[in-house]
């Protein structure tokens, strides 16, 4: 008995160990939508250097604007082919169903499809109230059974649709789901929450049976409001435009998705993978020069878990006028990350004025610019956040994160 005391009790402490590991995270499959509607080099060049990220692209082949005008996008097919990777066409219907001539969208719809005769899946995207739920599945069923046998067909979700009942009929239609959890959350006006991303992953896996992905984002829109604080419009493809000290700001508001906020939600769809979980969805594909997506390092980074710590650093440049000297923000590192909360400019130097989102405030001696908007500085660009008045090489600048 003695003897054996040592193999129980060695034993004992391999099966605790086991019972305390962690499961290993899920391997997560990656696509992404290419959404821009111009086809041009610089996006070529983004599909060659993300292929190895992707199983398929997810490309907007087709729109029905708000005065139902069908609307194709001329696709560089040979920039696809180059990427060795499949393409599921997508098309984005703006328009309520009930104001178009469906006979017509039917007829467009299968004209696309006979277009893309490789890809055996076609993607609508039609963000319609609750209320119409019923109607678009009805739509839905009429298309499915024009389509030819063997043609799957999937459809973007909105987080709204998860409490109605209509819900499941429409699921019932299509053979693949994908959850869109960024959109303009109003009064926060955000873009990505991660709690509310995991509780409508979470929710769609318990109202379906069949695969579904997660639509994340990596990208950042501008609200443009009106004179009443309402908003005008919602700019996502333009790029972004620095205000200059001086400037009347413009009333706007920009949004964007943290790239650690987003990495710290896709960490946990790998450990806690729901049932019927096929993958992810990259709302959109980014370009070298898309100032209002994360830079396609960054991106890259998040997917393949190897993210750096955000390297920013506060400088003073020389101004226009004698005297005075810029508040210069640079992000010196290899990731997108927020601005910082202030950036403190040291005795003797006494700010003038803040800008791109920062406002001055003056603390003892000290000037204190700080950030009154979010917005996120990509890897390798700087930004001015404001004037001071001091002569050259006399004052310093420290970060507050």
């Amino acid at each position: 008995m003695n003897a054996r005391r040592p193999w129980a009790v060695v034993l004992a402490a391999v099966l605790l160990a086991a019972c305390g590991e962690k499961a290993a995270p899920t391997p997560i499959a990656h696509d992404a939508y290419v959404w821009q509607r111009r086809w041009q080099p610089a996006l070529a060049a983004a599909l060659r250097d993300a292929a190895d990220l992707v199983g398929a692209w997810r490309i907007l082949a087709a729109e029905v604007d708000r005065q139902g005008r069908w609307q194709p996008i001329a696709v560089d097919r040979a920039a696809i082919a180059a990427s060795h990777r499949p393409a599921i066409p997508v098309v984005r219907i703006a328009a309520p169903l009930a104001t178009l001539d469906r006979a017509a969208l039917m007829a467009d719809l299968l004209a696309l499809r006979g277009d893309w005769p490789t890809s055996t899946t076609l993607e609508i995207d039609h963000d319609c109230g609750t209320r119409q739920l019923a109607d678009y599945a009805r739509f839905l069923v009429t298309l499915r059974r024009a389509l030819p046998s063997g043609q799957r067909l999937s459809l973007t979700v909105l987080p709204d649709w998860l409490g109605a009942r209509e819900l499941d009929g429409l699921l019932a239609t299509v053979d693949e789901a994908v959850l869109q959890v960024h959109s303009l959350d109003k009064p926060a006006y955000r873009l990505f929450d991660a709690a509310s991303a995991r509780a409508w992953t979470a929710g769609l896996a318990r109202r379906t049976d069949k695969p579904f992905r997660v639509a994340l984002p990596n990208y950042g829109s501008r609200l443009v409001l009106d004179g009443r604080g309402r908003i005008a419009a919602v700019e996502s493809e333009v790029p972004w435009a620095a205000e200059r000290v001086g400037e009347v700001p413009r009333e706007g508001r920009e949004l964007f998705a943290a790239p650690a906020s987003v990495s710290a939600f896709l960490r946990w769809l790998e450990k806690n993978a729901p049932r019927h979980l096929a993958g992810v969805v990259w709302f959109r594909l980014p370009l070298a020069g898309d100032q209002r997506a994360w830079t396609p390092a960054t991106w890259r980074a998040v997917i393949t878990h190897r993210e750096k710590p955000v390297r920013l650093t506060g400088e003073l440049q020389p101004g226009d006028r004698p005297g005075q000297q810029v508040v210069v923000l640079q992000n010196q590192g290899a990731m997108d990350g927020p601005l910082p909360a202030a950036l403190i400019v040291k005795a003797p130097c006494r700010g003038i004025a803040g800008t791109n989102g920062y406002v001055l405030e003056r603390e003892s001696d000290d000037s204190v610019f700080l950030r009154s908007q979010q917005a996120l500085l990509r890897a390798g660009d700087q930004v001015i956040v404001g004037l001071v008045e001091c002569s050259s090489g006399s004052g310093r600048v420290q970060i507050d994160e």
